[in-house]
């Protein structure tokens, strides 16, 4: 008899956490597309971000230092999903991991829903340390909504 395929057992630093966020945003949904979609403002709401540089067609190179009291390192941004102005989906990778994000924006009332969902696989994360990470990279998203819900609005 032959049944499925075994699945491969998780390594020791197999992982993904996924992670979505929103906030509301007093300005158009169009005025926070032109602002999100190009990776140049990151360093304005992504506090981590400290320098970005076109590297080919929807492709950029950020630096950015993800973990505190640690030198800057390279990060690959690619645009892979492009549908003004209600979605963008961004691959992201370091050393570290890869990351997955999409950003939604739904025109509400009193100006644009913006979501952030984001999935990470981490390359070479120890187990004991995922929690750390996870629960770091998910206060990270929060802050960097709160950062552009700020700089977008003026406040």
């Amino acid at each position: 008899m032959v049944g499925a395929p075994a699945r491969p057992r998780p390594g020791p630093y197999d992982r993904i956490v996924r992670i979505e966020e929103h906030v509301e945003i007093m300005r158009s949904q169009p005025e926070v597309w032109d602002f999100v979609a190009e990776p140049l403002n990151d360093p304005q709401w992504c506090s981590k971000v400290k320098a970005v540089e076109p590297s080919g067609s929807n492709r950029w190179s950020v630096w950015h230092k993800p973990v505190p009291f640690r030198p800057p390192v390279s990060l690959t941004v690619e645009h892979l999903i492009v549908e003004p102005p209600n979605r963008l989906t961004v691959r992201e990778e370091d050393d570290a991991g890869v990351f997955n994000v999409e950003y939604r924006l739904d025109a509400t009332e009193s100006g644009t829903r913006f979501t952030q969902m984001s999935e990470c696989e981490w390359k070479r994360l120890p187990k004991l340390l995922r929690p750390i990470y996870d629960r770091g990279t998910r206060r990270d998203v929060r802050a960097q909504l709160r950062s552009l819900k700020t700089v977008l609005e003026g406040d």
